[in-house]
């Protein structure tokens, strides 16, 4: 072996060895308060909450949601009201601080329940008019075009023409896995200036034994900005459990360096990719690569995540029909 292949090889085995959902910071396009559900008073927060509400972290750190919050009344309504079975990040609306850099200002809140905590995580609220006028057509459309006699490949072109339509994103391609993991690309759509990955396999070893895991669980992520500083959490511990947060649903969870350094080799700044998910095994993903740092709202999120599910149980149809 030589010593560049030695050097890949350490990379790939730090990578699949990496803590990756217990990170311990995030990803700075959001912000994340840890709430613990008996008291209602936040427990952790990611250092970032001095840019985004212009208070230092131990300042918010024993805070009651009474203190934050405006209409905290409503606020915990809306908490109460969190499914008990789903740990994907539920739009519980907009939310106004009662001070700080963003008082009064309309800002977007996304809670799960996991790791014995409430993770919220906060980003500025986008246009729901726009999501609903736009979006959503767009995937109902999509849905009714589906045709019978469509074959699995034409299906996931269909699907990754309709994911780009919706994002923007300069490439957006799926792959479906072997029986050895490796992934064969089988529909791609891409502007001028990205190159084709039509047809190509990617080994097994590019996403390890925990990373297919964690895309099972969580079936969309996005990076924003491969370049990002990430934002630790302040304590370094989940204050309730004593180990570190679990952040394996969490939206801006920070992602691995090696997985970094993989997007900026390939020219990628930001990214996006959707589960697919056949008889409970990852199947198969929808990637989405961008040259230039992009944002993606909750919104178009979501409705990418559901056309993930419906090309999900299109596939598994199709299978058990063949």
């Amino acid at each position: 072996m030589t010593l560049s292949q030695e050097l890949h090889q350490s990379a790939i085995d730090n990578c699949a060895r990496e803590p990756i959902k217990i990170p311990g910071s995030i990803q700075p396009q959001g912000f994340l308060l840890v709430i613990d559900e008996t008291t209602m008073t936040i427990v952790q927060v990611s250092a970032n909450v001095s840019s985004w509400l212009g208070f230092e972290p131990h300042a918010v750190i024993g805070l009651s949601l009474a203190q934050v919050f405006d209409d905290c009344e409503h606020v915990l309504a809306r908490l109460a009201a969190l499914p008990d079975d789903d740990q994907n990040p539920f739009h519980v609306g907009d939310v106004r601080f009662i001070e700080g850099l963003r008082a009064g200002m309309a800002t977007a809140m996304m809670v799960h329940r996991h790791d014995q905590v409430l993770i919220a995580e906060f980003e500025p609220s986008s246009d729901m008019t726009s999501a609903y006028g736009n979006v959503y057509p767009l995937m109902r459309t999509f849905i009714h075009q589906m045709e019978e006699s469509e074959g699995i490949d034409a299906l996931c072109q269909r699907s990754v023409a309709e994911v780009k339509r919706i994002t923007g994103f300069g490439r957006v391609k799926s792959y479906r896995f072997d029986a050895d993991g490796n992934g064969l690309v089988n529909a791609e759509i891409a502007e001028a200036e990205y190159p084709s990955y039509r047809g190509l396999s990617f080994p097994a070893s590019d996403i390890p034994a925990q990373a297919r895991a964690l895309y099972l669980a969580n079936r969309i992520r996005v990076i924003e900005d491969a370049d990002y500083q990430p934002s630790p959490l302040v304590p370094v511990n989940n204050p309730v459990t004593g180990a570190p947060l679990d952040l394996s649903f969490a939206t801006l969870r920070s992602v691995s360096p090696v997985h970094l350094q993989y997007m900026r080799n390939m020219q990628t700044l930001a990214s996006m990719s959707i589960s697919i998910v056949v008889r409970g095994q990852l199947w198969g993903l929808i990637s989405c690569h961008h040259a230039m740092p992009r944002s993606v709202s909750f919104q178009t999120r979501t409705a990418c995540e559901l056309l993930g599910s419906v090309l999900s149980l299109q596939i598994e149809t199709k299978e058990a029909q063949a």
